[in-house]
């Protein structure tokens, strides 16, 4: 079969997408493999919509602002372009917005983490969900309710995403047990995409042997079944991964991942000495402290280097503990001498499903190496954790606090924060 062309637009839309140029249920959910062409589709169909009818201010999200300039607000440039109407929009590189003149039509494109900037977005018509196991199910049943009443055209939700895990929510929901009314869903892979290079297939096809579950999800565009025998790292491999004696390199950064307890605090010493390693140096454990100590002892121990720290996104929040009742990660900043560029914590921390999945899939693909005598702690945290019956990490204060197993979260986090949207980018 050959691609075939809307003589709408003149525009190249997979076979497997045609049909939906048409659909207008309330909600669309576009779930399979990488290279599938969901997002591109997704894109198509705001844009021409965008094109040819009036009264339209489309908001398409992503969980986490950052992420929005390489994804969704590329991708929509991307398609514009492919219409021949760029001529047409005013572009706001800083509100990563579109505007077109002939229309007054508007697309919108912002993060769930930015909730002030979302809230003052009225007259929403239409939405755009992006890697939407990103999100809540209770996120997205706040959302359907941003737009009501009567409108010129119809309304319609697209959720677009991978299917990272039988147990995340969001997959439950949409593929599982389909309960959403007034909904189309449809799932493709790879082999729907008439565009996709051959070079690409072969990565993808690579993995049913390195990685079984990154198989299933991004080549075959099915469910994950995330391993049942309850350990949270269940890809460890201590035997290849804990290593006698790892130097230090001196000419590298030092990443510092920070875990907020006050008995014990703890952070994690890292380099990363290219795009698929990470080496983990030290653990560090200060009982009964707080976070100038443990500044204190960054600056003694790892003097004139180059830092860059991760941790737990809460303590952004945290007041009261700290001198001056201020938040965890601007005392870290001042007291490290640090710059925004050298701080890389989410606004939100990733869900503990979502978070297992990630560490499984990198740690089962890369190189993580850990000092045994440095890291002795993180290593039993590694062994040893486990999850209960959701998929949640299990904790226990007085036997298994798992303090430096979150830190290692947050770095992988920090390192591969795209790694399961983009997995070829690490082959």
């Amino acid at each position: 079969m050959k691609p075939q062309v809307s003589q709408q637009q003149k525009i190249r839309v997979n076979d497997a997408y045609l049909p939906l140029l048409g659909c207008r249920t309330r909600k669309l959910a576009l779930y399979g493999g990488s290279g599938s062409g969901k997002s591109v589709f997704a894109a198509q169909k705001i844009t021409l919509r965008t094109l040819t009818e009036i009264g339209h201010k489309f908001l398409c999200l992503r969980k986490v602002g950052e992420t929005v300039k390489e994804s969704i607000f590329a991708e929509l440039k991307a398609a514009i372009a492919d219409f021949g109407c760029l001529h047409e929009f005013d572009i706001n590189k800083t509100e990563k917005a579109f505007l077109h003149r002939p229309t007054g039509n508007q697309i919108i494109c912002k993060g769930l983490d930015e909730p002030e900037k979302i809230k003052s977005i009225k007259g929403i018509t239409g939405m755009w969900v992006e890697e939407t196991t990103e999100f809540t199910s209770d996120e997205l049943d706040q959302l359907d309710l941003r737009i009501r009443g009567e409108k010129p055209n119809y309304i319609q939700y697209i959720y677009s995403f991978n299917p990272i895990s039988e147990d995340n929510e969001i997959v439950k929901r949409f593929v599982i047990e389909k309960k959403d009314l007034d909904c189309t869903v449809l799932h493709t892979n790879h082999t729907h995409n008439f565009f996709l290079t051959e070079n690409d297939r072969a990565v993808l096809y690579a993995l049913k042997d390195r990685n079984p579950l990154f198989y299933d999800v991004y080549c075959l565009g099915i469910p994950g079944v995330v391993d049942k025998s309850g350990k949270f790292l269940y890809s460890f491999d201590s035997k290849n991964q804990v290593v006698k004696a790892l130097p230090p390199e001196p000419n590298l950064p030092y990443w510092f991942t920070f875990d907020f307890n006050i008995d014990p605090m703890t952070v994690t010493v890292a380099q990363r000495p290219n795009l698929k390693q990470l080496n983990c140096l030290k653990s560090i454990q200060l009982n009964d402290s707080d976070i100038y100590a443990m500044c204190d002892r960054i600056r003694a121990d790892y003097p004139n280097k180059h830092y860059l720290v991760t941790g737990d996104a809460s303590g952004h929040n945290r007041t009261g503990v700290v001198r001056g009742k201020t938040s965890y990660w601007k005392v870290i900043k001042q007291e490290l001498k640090l710059t925004d560029h050298q701080m890389k914590i989410r606004s939100i921390n990733l869900g503990l499903i979502e978070s297992r999945v990630l560490c499984n899939a990198v740690n089962g693909s890369t190189d993580i190496f850990l000092d045994e005598e440095g890291c002795a702690p993180l290593i039993n945290d590694c062994k040893y954790a486990k999850v209960d019956d959701k998929g949640v990490l299990e904790k226990d204060r007085k036997k298994q606090k798992n303090d430096f197993l979150d830190g290692l979260r947050y770095l992988i986090d920090a390192n591969y924060p795209d790694y399961l949207d983009k997995p070829k980018k690490y082959k």
